[in-house]
């Protein structure tokens, strides 16, 4: 049993330090300006595969960009592309898919510009484009909120009832309060409700 215990805490603590850990990362991100966008198309393969995951810096100014950065840019239609560009103009910039024959003409100019590719990270996409959906959203959530009542459960830290403590099958909130880990996780998840 005591066994059993210790395998099951080691991956409660495994899984809450990777969700933390990702979390940060991308709250970090989001904070220093840089956001990911999903690759959907092979038009920028085989540098940029499809569903990859491309983390672009919003900060680079359209007028810092030069030939051969990988932009971001909203088309017409409002979808967001990742295309490479292949020449400034006085009316924009003329950027094409690596893997496209024909370029998209004067496609950008300040007005739909987005910003500048840092880097990708192939295949992630997907799981991105998985997880957005309501469906990956409930699940994320539930995963999360499954994880937090085992550490719960498992906290051999949790103390009985003392003054002013309401205790809840022999374990209170205080000493919920006083992991790190659930109160970095639940951080985490709000800020992912929040910012998505």
């Amino acid at each position: 049993m005591k066994l059993f215990t210790k395998i099951i805490k080691a991956i409660i603590s495994l899984l809450m330090t990777l969700i933390i850990v990702v979390g940060s990362i991308f709250v970090i991100l989001f904070m220093i300006g840089i956001v990911p966008y999903v690759v959907l198309s092979g038009s920028m393969e085989p540098t940029i595969e499809t569903g990859s995951l491309c983390f672009i810096n919003k900060h680079v100014k359209y007028e810092d960009i030069n030939n051969e950065d990988i932009i971001a840019y909203t088309t017409n239609t409002k979808a967001n592309v990742t295309h490479r560009v292949i020449n400034i103009t006085e009316e924009g910039l003329e950027t094409k898919g690596d893997r496209n024959d024909i370029s998209d003409g004067v496609s950008v100019n300040e007005s739909n510009y987005i910003g500048k590719n840092v880097f990708s990270i192939p295949k992630v996409g997907f799981l991105v484009s998985a997880l957005q959906t309501a469906r990956g959203r409930i699940i994320v959530i539930t995963l999360v909120i499954m994880i937090l009542i085992a550490s719960f459960c498992f906290d051999d830290s949790a103390v009985r009832r003392t003054a002013g403590e309401g205790v809840i099958g022999g374990r209170t909130f205080y000493s919920f309060l006083k992991n790190p880990y659930s109160c970095c996780t639940a951080m985490t998840v709000w800020i992912f409700l929040i910012t998505h």
